[in-house]
């Protein structure tokens, strides 16, 4: 029962021993990973469309937000640009008034620079608009201010010529050239903003239009990653059902399958226990009775007076050899199946096989039992002795104890057998503890009591040794004559 070593014992998890001596394999149940795997394929295929869902929002935003601002940037630059090209014309009708105002040499040159500055300022805004500007309307507009400020700017030219020009004169030709010039240039200017306007509103509406076509966009891909999302979940919900159902039933064809071996096992130790009653009652009758025949006949043969000295020799000691066989016979027939366990019950039964054992070992065993007045089922008392017999084989062949009890405990509904021994216990750790669990006796132990619906336990004593409790259900004292009756 103790230190078991690990040839003595095997592996009984998925694996059952049938009763033709073959083997019986649990089928394999479908890992868990599997459920996990399902789960974790369709949560991630869920995201990654809601990820793809807000990639494709957050471009639609940026690409109407990047439109937006470029339509602002365009509008703010040619209303700059318009504003400083009507500056820069009525800042250079000032100055035409302010050389015919001022005649002196000189200041009609820094007057003749200053209009240089406004008409080079105006040129360098009006290329840098005719670049980025893309609309043909516009882009015509653009030329036709062109045209008109060169005739603006042309018109001016009078003021600077070398022969002086009376008042009469200059007025005239500001009315005639410069003022036109002046005011095509500025209706140009009122017609580009006006189209500018006309332009701001059309951006206006296509930016909602923009707008809308991304919320309808939007609400595209949300549904259809929803819809996707809702596929998944279901394909999902439904493959990790198909899984459960698939181990719900591998389960129950495996309880199944335990049970109907359980039943096998139990059917094979009844049979096994009713053919060993037969070999033992064989042995006894038949072999016993044949083996004292012999011995009597040898008996009375060598009481005889004219036998030979050399012949009676051989004669006791054919008696001899008929005795130790007779002997041997009815120890094996013990062993199969005590009679005294049918004739006077579990206690007496027990004690006798307890002192055969110390006396056949030399390891002291003591036996105790309780509210054993009454006798037990049959088939109860069975199971005990047997396990009693496996357990202290155990101790004589593994555990190196020198001493060893067994305990029997009646109560209402239950029997308890204990039993215990001051050897090494199973050492090597719970691995070593698992693997004891699992040997060949321990599993016929553990089967006997399993059989009758019982507990069994193997674990070690604290203070050395190791201990073997088994439970079994009984009915009360009183129930059970009511039965036997």
């Amino acid at each position: 029962m103790d230190a078991f070593p690990s040839h003595d014992y095997d592996r009984i998890g998925p694996v059952h021993t049938s009763p033709t001596g073959g083997r019986t394999t649990k089928r394999n149940l479908r890992p868990t990973s599997t459920i996990r795997g399902a789960l974790a394929a369709g949560f991630a295929v869920v995201f990654a469309v809601w990820v793809f869902a807000g990639y494709q929002l957050i471009r639609s935003v940026r690409d109407v937000e990047r439109q937006v601002a470029e339509a602002h940037a365009a509008f703010a630059r040619d209303s700059d640009i318009l504003s400083v090209i009507r500056r820069n014309v009525l800042m250079g009708s000032i100055y035409v008034r302010d050389v015919l105002i001022d005649r002196a040499l000189a200041s009609r040159e820094s007057y003749r620079d200053e209009l240089r500055g406004l008409r080079s300022e105006i040129d360098a805004r009006l290329l840098d608009a005719s670049v980025k500007v893309r609309e043909s309307s516009e882009r015509d507009q653009w030329q036709r201010l062109q045209a008109r400020l060169d005739q603006y700017w042309t018109s001016l030219d009078f003021v600077f010529a070398p022969l002086p020009l009376d008042t009469m004169a200059a007025a005239s030709i500001l009315r005639r050239d410069v003022l036109p010039a002046r005011n095509d240039v500025l209706r140009v200017l009122d017609e580009l903003k006006g189209l500018q306007r006309f332009s701001q509103a059309e951006h206006d509406v296509q930016v909602a239009r923009l707008y809308e076509s991304g919320r309808t966009r939007f609400v595209w891909v949300v549904a259809g990653a929803l819809a996707m999302g809702i596929s998944i979940a279901w394909f999902a919900f439904w493959h990790v059902s198909r899984l459960e159902r698939e181990l719900h039933q591998q389960r129950v064809g495996e309880t199944e399958t335990r049970r109907e071996l359980e039943r096998l096992s139990a059917r094979l130790v009844d049979a096994q226990e009713e053919e060993r009653r037969n070999l033992a009652r064989e042995l006894h009758d038949e072999v016993g009775q044949a083996l004292t025949a012999i011995k009597m006949d040898v008996g009375v043969a060598a009481r005889s007076a004219v036998i030979e000295p050399r012949a009676r020799a051989a004669l006791d000691e054919a008696r001899a050899i008929a005795e130790t066989t007779l002997q041997s016979v009815r120890d094996m027939s013990q062993l199969l199946h005590p009679s005294m366990l049918d004739d006077f019950g579990l206690p007496e039964t027990l004690a006798a096989y307890l002192r055969s054992f110390s006396k056949r070992t030399g390891i002291r065993a003591q036996l105790t039992h309780d509210h054993l007045d009454g006798r037990l089922p049959a088939d109860v008392e069975v199971c005990i002795y047997r396990i009693v017999q496996e357990a202290l084989t155990n101790v004589a062949r593994h555990s190196g104890a020198r001493s060893c009890s067994v305990s029997i405990t009646r109560g209402e509904q239950s029997v308890t057998l204990v039993i215990e021994d001051t050897g090494r216990g199973i050492t090597g750790g719970a691995e070593q503890l698992g693997a004891a669990r699992r040997g060949l006796g321990l599993i016929g132990m553990r089967e006997r009591a399993q059989a009758l619906s019982g507990r069994f336990v193997l674990e070690n004593r604290p203070e050395g040794g190791a201990r073997i409790v088994v439970q079994l259900p009984v009915p009360a004292a009183e129930q059970a004559e009511r039965m036997a009756v």
